[in-house]
């Protein structure tokens, strides 16, 4: 049920999951949740269109599903400790906990409009605009197409953007999975393939301010594509893309489906792709793009990136 906070953000109730698998150190990560008014602050919001909350099957399916009240057109942003049923792209899961993982979306409308642009690419734009921000302090951040975010050439990061149409509206959520650190149980399975944005747990007001920068970047590249869609961000891409000039498979649900030099970005995010019958254009859909060399293609690990 939604409810209308003052600021005019749409609230909502939410029935609490609880894994109890994850046991006593759960439930004292749930403890170490962030602070909403924290995350506001830095993202440049209101208060109340920020909330935390422990425990979410998924803050994109609770975003998506939540009633239009209020002003639509004023963001908010979802951010959970724990994320006991999360998604990510090809119906892949993805679970998170604090403090080791930020689990966050964000929620923006539009007005339907037959003479806005297409959506198609936003999710790099988003990638580019979080590349951008985090490099300022971190280094070797890449981004691999076509919303993975690297580094050190393993996945710390990753986003999942679905729309769905409410009214005379389309909303638009955005959800962001980060792993501040990777955890020893996570690392002793993913290690080669997976790592944190850093190798210690940054302190809770850490994270409240990174949140809210990071949460305040998506917002903002997310209007800006609403008005000029994907425009110049192939060239902002350009200096983070891990795929240029690697051999690379491209994998859909049967397997292997073609093999080439990856050359960038064509329109709308399209991936340009050099092979010996020319220049293939591979949008994002259900497939997935590997380096050639990647071990798991020859161990049946394909589904661990």
């Amino acid at each position: 049920m939604s409810r209308l906070s003052a600021s005019g953000c749409p609230r909502i109730d939410y029935d609490f999951v609880v894994n109890k698998t994850f046991g006593k150190a759960g439930d004292a990560a749930i403890g170490q949740g962030l602070r909403s008014d924290a995350i506001a602050q830095a993202a440049a919001l209101a208060p109340d269109c920020v909330e935390c909350v422990p425990s979410v099957e998924s803050t994109n399916l609770t975003l998506m599903s939540a009633l239009l009240a209020g002003d639509p057109i004023l963001p908010r942003v979802l951010v959970a400790s724990r994320q006991t049923a999360g998604r990510g792209r090809r119906g892949r899961v993805w679970l998170s906990q604090e403090p080791d993982c930020l689990t966050m979306s964000v929620s923006l409308h539009r007005i339907r409009s037959h003479s806005l642009p297409t959506l198609a690419g936003l999710p790099l734009a988003l990638g580019v605009a979080i590349a951008q921000l985090l490099s300022r302090n971190v280094q070797g951040i890449r981004l691999k197409w076509p919303n993975d975010l690297l580094r050190d050439d393993r996945k710390f990061a990753g986003m999942l953007v679905e729309t769905r149409i409410v009214d005379g509206y389309e909303r638009v959520v955005i959800g962001l999975g980060l792993n501040w650190r990777l955890a020893d149980e996570v690392a002793d399975a993913l290690g080669a393939v997976a790592t944190g944005l850093f190798d210690a747990l940054p302190t809770p007001s850490q994270r409240e301010q990174l949140a809210g920068q990071l949460a305040g970047a998506m917002i903002s590249a997310a209007q800006a594509f609403f008005e000029a869609g994907f425009d110049d961000t192939a060239a902002r891409w350009e200096p983070f893309d891990w795929l240029r000039n690697r051999s690379v498979v491209v994998l859909g649900a049967g397997g292997i489906e073609m093999a080439g030099v990856a050359d960038g970005l064509g329109p709308a995010g399209v991936l340009r792709l050099l092979t010996t019958q020319g220049v293939r254009l591979i949008a994002a859909g259900d497939v997935s793009v590997r380096d050639a060399r990647d071990p798991s293609l020859q161990q049946g690990r394909e589904g661990l990136r």
